[in-house]
């Protein structure tokens, strides 16, 4: 790596890689009601709920001075919530983010890019908007039973130990009729990265959801930018053409939904197995 600038690039090539490319498909310009559905409870639940010790982004308002902010003066936090869905906007301003570098311990070689973690920093008013989004996309799925009966992740009252718990009953109920249990891993490789925007905008539009929520969705994902921080130097604002982004409350949701229409292949196969 020549360079500082060159070393940055590559890290940020290999971190925030460009997603796959997939259909194109624009959001309805308008519609939806699923602002006039988020009470003031919700947002205020959504921004209690983070903790004050986590690093703010490039405006270096902490979670600590919003909740300090929400005791004096709430509503106006309420009306930015609101207005952002309402709109189907993310500003351009929460879409900024820092992108500490640090090294991963024990490799080989650090002048490759693999050899590098960044941490990205999130805008912290943002992260309550997409705490809210998060939220309203999950009860969404639960109450319309969208998700898939083997979805344990993302989901409340459910986690990993749940699936261990699932996948034993299954090898042992096997094992009862004299059969031979066997077990298929997939991994997503590069799983957040790799969402494809129309894609996803295609997939939350046929399953229903409010149309300004997936507008919001789509200026979510759009026109992000990263300040690479490393080695005491920040660099110029980049673009980031990533799918979701890391460490955001609503990437995992969206994920999700984004995956829903893999199991019911996977079901499929097992069947003619």
């Amino acid at each position: 790596m020549e360079s500082w600038e060159a070393k940055a690039e590559l890290i940020k090539d290999e971190v925030f890689p460009k997603p796959l490319k997939g259909v194109e498909r624009k959001a309805q310009e308008e519609g939806g009601e699923m602002w006039k559905k988020i009470t003031d409870e919700d947002i205020r639940e959504a921004l209690f709920i983070q903790s004050v010790q986590k690093t703010p982004g490039l405006d270096r308002l902490g979670f600590k001075a919003i909740q300090l902010l929400w005791e004096w003066d709430s509503q106006r936090i309420i009306n930015i919530v609101k207005v952002s869905f309402r709109l189907g906007i993310h500003p351009p301003v929460w879409k900024e983010v820092k992108g500490v570098v640090i090294l991963k311990p024990n490799k080989p070689d650090y002048g490759v890019a693999k050899a590098y973690r960044v941490i990205t920093l999130l805008n912290c008013l943002g992260k309550v908007v997409e705490k809210v989004a998060a939220n309203a996309n999950a009860e969404e799925c639960e109450q319309r039973r969208l998700h898939h009966d083997g979805q344990f992740g993302c989901r409340q009252r459910r986690s990993a130990i749940d699936a261990v718990g699932r996948l034993m009953k299954r090898v042992e109920d096997a094992w009862g009729r004299g059969n031979t249990a066997a077990v298929l891993l997939m991994d997503v490789k590069g799983a957040f990265p790799h969402v494809a925007k129309g894609n996803l905008i295609k997939r939350m539009e046929e399953m229903g959801f409010e149309a300004d929520l997936v507008r919001w969705v789509e200026s979510f994902m759009e026109d992000r930018k990263v300040i690479m921080s490393m080695d005491r130097k920040e660099g110029d604002s980049m673009d980031v053409e990533t799918g979701v982004p890391q460490r955001s409350p609503v990437s995992p949701v969206l994920f999700v939904i984004y995956l829903l229409g893999l199991f019911g292949q996977v079901d499929d196969k097992e069947e003619e197995c």
